[in-house]
């Protein structure tokens, strides 16, 4: 194996590091948000959660740093420079991912899920956090696979969270619809709003990732169609 190989071999194996990272913060934000719905406030998990999120941010910054070293050291062919261009963009979308996730973890400590309305809307919330985490999930193997079905599956999926961001929003305006509120009621509300947007941007981003592979697999930018 050549020192270029094993460069680029050191790459994907810390890409892998970093897609692991964030599957294993979905998968415990999931606990927090779904399976408690959000009534216990698992301190241990909250604290895993932050740790984590500094290793990603080490990740990115390793990461990124071998990204330009390869460029730079090995003058790489142009199929070889989209791969390691798509790495770069990869690693920029899971590393927002990692900052959406902990503002879910964050608001999720200050929500309370027995205030009106955020029991009508937590099912919708818990919908649109599974939709989000299977994307992740599926644009990461479309890119690691190069599975161009995958990540158009993947895309395809967006609509359907923007869909019920949209009924979030609709469902808190017509349960406050001529009420007033307290001040409680109002911070609630508010940490339900940004609950619902940062689950919406994960799954924007996880969208990005899908388009990345694509980018990989056919050579073509499709981030700016319908």
């Amino acid at each position: 194996m050549t020192i270029k190989s094993k460069y680029l071999d050191q790459l994907l194996k810390d890409f892998e590091i970093l897609s692991e990272l964030i599957l294993s913060q979905m998968e415990m934000t999931r606990q927090l948000f779904i399976v408690n719905k959000g009534k216990e406030k698992d301190s241990s998990l909250y604290e895993i959660i932050e740790k984590n999120e500094k290793l990603i941010d080490g990740m990115d910054l390793k990461i990124r740093e071998e990204v330009i070293n390869a460029i730079f050291l090995f003058t790489p062919k142009a199929s070889d420079l989209r791969k390691i261009i798509a790495y770069h963009d990869m690693t920029n979308y899971l590393e927002r991912i990692g900052d959406l996730i902990l503002n879910v973890t964050h608001f999720t400590q200050k929500f309370n899920p027995e205030l009106v309305p955020a029991e009508q809307c937590l099912d919708i919330l818990h919908s649109m956090f599974t939709y989000a985490q299977g994307m992740i999930k599926n644009a990461i193997i479309s890119f690691t696979c190069e599975d161009n079905k995958v990540a158009y599956e993947t895309i395809a999926i967006d609509d359907k969270v923007d869909a019920l961001f949209k009924e979030v929003i609709r469902m808190m305006g017509q349960s406050f619809e001529g009420k007033v509120l307290t001040s409680g009621e109002l911070e609630n509300l508010m940490y339900l709003n940004s609950i619902s947007y940062n689950i919406e941007r994960i799954a924007d981003n996880a969208t990005n990732i899908a388009e990345s592979a694509v980018y990989l697999t056919e050579g073509k930018d499709i981030r700016h169609r319908k």
